[in-house]
């Protein structure tokens, strides 16, 4: 496929670069535009994906790899498509969404443009063992969620018992033993 086009930006218009390659000219869908702005007519690159669907063929692109691997990640989630995609890499840094989707954070997803509490969760769910390549640092806080929640699930609880429990119940004081422990205490209750 079309991996990235590298050309000269002719205009921008409607969320859309235009870049001439050798006597063509690539209509490369970008949302939002304002990282080009002040680009046209200057030679530029832009990471591409090509999508096919029933309406059409259509050339997505990104200024860097990884949000161009982010966008890859959040179309394969199940009823989340290209230009909800690009609507929430428009919104947010590949680190914060990648670091919101790694800890669980429903909350913080859900205030992204056209996600809700269900479809901050799916992403969560589908998502959160696969985004290892992206080289994000995680707060201490986030850290202990994470190794609570596997500790939790190596426990026999569920992924999801275990997301619940821990972030219900996690504070920026705890300990991961804290954590792992109010998780079981309000795990227990609930049964």
């Amino acid at each position: 496929m079309i991996h990235a086009v590298l050309g000269q930006l002719e205009k921008i218009e409607n969320g859309k670069l235009y870049i001439e390659v050798n006597g063509l000219i690539f209509e490369v869908v970008v949302g939002e535009t304002g990282e080009y702005e002040e680009k046209t007519n200057e030679k530029i690159k832009v990471y591409t994906k090509l999508i096919v669907s029933d309406d059409g063929i259509t050339l997505y692109g990104f200024s860097t790899i990884e949000k161009l691997k982010l966008f890859e990640k959040l179309i394969s989630v199940n009823k989340l498509g290209p230009k909800s995609a690009l609507k929430i890499l428009a919104s947010s840094s590949v680190e914060e969404l990648v670091s919101a989707i790694i800890s669980g954070d429903v909350a913080k997803l859900s205030k992204l443009p056209g996600v809700g509490n269900k479809t901050a969760e799916r992403i969560i769910m589908e998502l959160k063992d696969s985004l290892k390549e992206f080289d994000v640092s995680l707060s201490e806080k986030d850290k202990k969620i994470l190794e609570a929640i596997e500790a939790l699930v190596t426990l026999g609880f569920s992924k999801s018992q275990a997301i619940k429990a821990v972030k219900k119940v996690a504070s920026d004081k705890d300990t991961l033993d804290d954590i792992i422990k109010k998780s079981l205490k309000f795990l227990s209750n609930r049964h």
